[in-house]
């Protein structure tokens, strides 16, 4: 069908997950680290401590921080301090070409290239300084593991002296594209499509630290760095909101969540390679005042503040989410084939966006039994669903977290508004992203600094990963939340652990393999180094399928 003018809307993607007793196991803390050298520039110490145990099946988390501060007295001098040479230096310290000075551009963030600039010597670089809204977002850094934005890493105030432009179509105005911004492309051909996947598909797109290329997968964003793959942030966080369903008490049937997805498309861009990027002054401060030798503390404070990884190209847009729950009797009688799924699920997307049935037939698949309220005697009007928007105008999101299955006609009302607001409120929706130790340059020993951040990212990436949870039942996912390792179950169980009731389409009993952690890497041997894992944590069983991927990996010394 046809969608509000704008940009493109596209995939809507199902993902059905259930959300009773087993023993609670509370998150400790490990001992703390040394304390770090101290900072020159900000004249503080850290010292870090890991988790050694996560808490999960309803345990306790963790209290307290997993880094102190302290103030201390430096030894050495801050390297802020050093000069520019012949080149402009910024307040932060940055230098600039002089070629930037007093061009009409404000290339050092706080301006200060263009202070004190007479008239006569002021030249103007281009006409227009009015970028694409929420660009600064491509800049930002990007916490893999957590899935949220940090601040910024890369520079999109500055132009370069560059003149560049783009037009938007639905805006039907010019934006001047910053320097670092290779290529930034507007939708122009707008349309609105529908996708649907199969009962237990997860949409996710991640990266490969090597090859940066991307994928979908169905669980994806579990794979982590057990193959050197980074998952997406929007499904991990939708899964949080899912392992918190739970069947509420009195209910005579054990109802099942769908979700509902679809994704608003406005751009997509593409930065430039990092030897070319001009980094954020904060950033570029904080690579500056690391210290040479390795030190853990110092460098995950930097992964605290600026992420982990940084984005090379992706989708600006909005994105909307719905979870609402299904009974079991209609899975039960529209899973057996993809036609009669097909069917269910047009019915779905029907009574909540568009178009009211003229004839109900309650009781049947296909029907208003599809749809659960959350406890018996709940009227089917204005039934709470869990939502979860990303992009659009904020003031907007309320409103769509009251479903009215009786009037699907004002459902579509407002998403449409909400769609149509993503314009001028866009988020990164769609990601590629690389390792910030990729960007450690223009600051001294940055070779070195470089190194040490990149072991640094193995160790943060590695005390955070699913592997150190505690294997969930029914071939269920865990998933690391913070201190807490939460279990994301298959279609048909459910409980903390999925310890309640049996699979979707699998045999009772069947048990598939999941890797352990990987080892410690062993020392460097003919210039390789190895480190090995194994297909324990669980072994499979009674037919289960064995773990995909290397059970031993090498790298080069470095």
């Amino acid at each position: 069908g046809q969608g509000p003018a704008g940009p493109r809307y596209r995939r809507l993607t199902a993902v059905f997950v259930s959300g009773s007793c087993v023993q609670p196991v509370g998150c400790r803390w490990g001992p703390f680290a040394d304390w770090s050298e101290c900072d020159g520039c900000s004249k503080t110490e850290v010292r870090t401590r890991h988790v050694e145990t996560f808490a999960q099946f309803g345990g306790d988390p963790c209290s307290g921080e997993a880094t102190q501060t302290q103030a201390c007295v430096p030894t050495k001098s801050c390297p802020l301090e050093a000069g520019c040479g012949n080149r402009f230096r910024c307040t932060s310290g940055q230098c600039i070409s002089p070629a930037l000075v007093c061009n009409g551009d404000q290339d050092c963030e706080d301006g200060l290239d263009e202070r004190g600039c007479s008239p006569d010597g002021s030249r103007s670089s281009c006409d227009l300084d009015k970028t694409p809204p929420n660009s600064d977002l491509v800049g930002k850094g990007y916490d893999i593991l957590t899935g949220d934005l940090r601040a910024g890493v890369i520079n999109t105030v500055s132009f370069g002296g560059q003149c560049r432009k783009v037009f938007s179509g639905d805006h039907k105005i010019l934006y001047r594209l910053p320097q670092n911004i290779l290529r930034y492309n507007f939708e122009d051909q707008p349309s609105w499509s529908w996708r649907m996947k199969d009962i237990e598909s997860v949409s996710v797109t991640v990266n490969d630290e090597e090859s940066d290329e991307s994928f979908e997968s169905s669980w994806s964003y579990m794979q982590s760095i057990q193959s050197n793959a980074l998952w997406g942030h929007d499904r991990r966080k939708f899964h949080k909101t899912v392992t918190e369903s739970r069947v509420r008490p009195g209910c005579p049937w054990r109802p099942s969540p769908v979700s509902l997805l679809n994704k608003v498309e406005l751009a997509q861009f593409q930065n430039t390679a990092p030897e070319y990027l001009t980094l954020a002054e904060g950033f570029w401060r904080a690579l500056s005042s690391l210290p040479t030798t390795y030190d853990y503390a110092a460098y995950r404070q930097l992964f605290q503040t600026y992420g982990t990884h940084y984005f090379s190209e992706g989708s600006l847009g909005g994105e909307y989410q719905a979870l609402l729950e299904l009974t079991q009797h209609a899975l039960a009688t529209t899973s057996t084939t993809s036609r009669e799924y097909e069917r269910c699920w047009r019915k779905v997307k029907r009574r909540f966006l568009r178009k009211k049935p003229v004839t109900v037939s309650r009781g049947r698949a296909g029907s208003d039994s599809l749809f659960t309220p959350w406890s018996p005697g709940t009227s089917m009007r204005n039934v709470p669903i869990k939502v979860d928007v990303v992009g659009g105008n904020p003031g907007l999101k309320r409103f769509l977290s009251i479903l009215d299955l009786e009037n699907p006609e004002e459902n579509g009302r407002k998403y449409d508004d909400w769609a149509s607001s993503v314009k001028d409120f866009p988020q990164i929706i769609e990601q590629k992203v690389r390792p910030l130790y990729e960007l450690v340059k223009e600051v001294e020993c940055a070779g070195l600094k470089k190194l040490h951040m990149k072991q640094a990212l193995e160790e943060y990436l590695s005390a955070e990963h699913p592997c150190r949870c505690r294997p969930c039942h029914n071939n269920g996912r865990p998933l690391l939340l913070g201190s807490q390792c939460v279990c994301v179950c298959r279609l048909g169980t459910s409980g903390a652990a999925c310890q309640s009731g049996a699979a979707v389409g699998e045999q009772p009993g069947v048990i598939h393999g999941s890797w352990s952690c990987w080892s410690s890497w062993v020392s460097c041997a003919g210039g390789q180094r190895r480190r090995t894992r194994t297909c324990t944590h669980p072994a499979p069983s009674k037919g289960g399928l064995h773990c995909v991927g290397p059970q031993e990996e090498q790298k080069q010394c470095e």
